[in-house]
């Protein structure tokens, strides 16, 4: 003899389910939130910082000049692969919760959430406007910065050809990691896992 499905137990089995993806929906919008806000204020700020350090250079001693526009080219590859780390997360973030909207959907049996599953930008570009926009401000940034650094380098008294040579070659190579890193970047593509069986 089998037992009768007990319908009132299915009924709170959906809602645990609604729960649980709810409750992760919410937990992803804080950290796209995090994501949008570390590409909209804390990326500008470091861009600001590494600026006024390239600033400083021409005022300072021999030495601390030398190490300053050894300094800013890495600092600017660290700037840039952050500000790619928060787009490809913040990209992630919202192709989850765009997941989630059609597992709400699904357990509602309506179209109930779609903000993310029909907003204008979706797979057009990592990470949306917002992050299209940041990255490809500090790609601009740093190609300015390492501009001035080769200017200063350049101007420097007493300097030898070799050395100055050496550093146009480290500036370009910094120039060209930033442009493999924009080029991985924009192949980024959000892959969904499956969750364990």
């Amino acid at each position: 003899m089998t037992d009768a499905p007990d319908r009132k137990s299915g009924l709170l089995d959906a809602r645990a389910c609604l729960d649980a993806v709810l409750a992760e929906y919410n937990a992803l919008y804080g950290l796209a939130e995090f994501r949008m806000a570390a590409l909209d204020r804390r990326v500008p700020a470091a861009g600001a910082t590494i600026l006024a350090s390239v600033g400083a250079i021409p005022v300072l001693s021999g030495p601390a000049q030398h190490v300053l526009l050894a300094a800013v080219p890495v600092s600017l590859i660290w700037l840039l692969r952050t500000t790619i780390n928060h787009a490809r997360s913040f990209e992630d973030a919202i192709r989850r919760i765009e997941e989630l909207e059609s597992a709400v959907n699904g357990l509602a049996g309506s179209a109930l959430m779609c903000f993310q599953s029909t907003h204008p930008s979706r797979g057009r570009a990592v990470g949306g406007r917002t992050s299209t926009e940041t990255v490809l401000a500090v790609v601009l940034w740093a190609m300015v910065l390492l501009g001035a650094c080769g200017y200063l380098a350049a101007i420097q008294d007493g300097q030898s050809p070799t050395v100055t040579i050496a550093y146009m070659i480290l500036l370009g190579a910094v120039a060209l990691a930033i442009l493999v890193d924009v080029r991985g970047w924009r192949r980024y593509r959000y892959r969904r896992l499956d969750p364990p069986s």
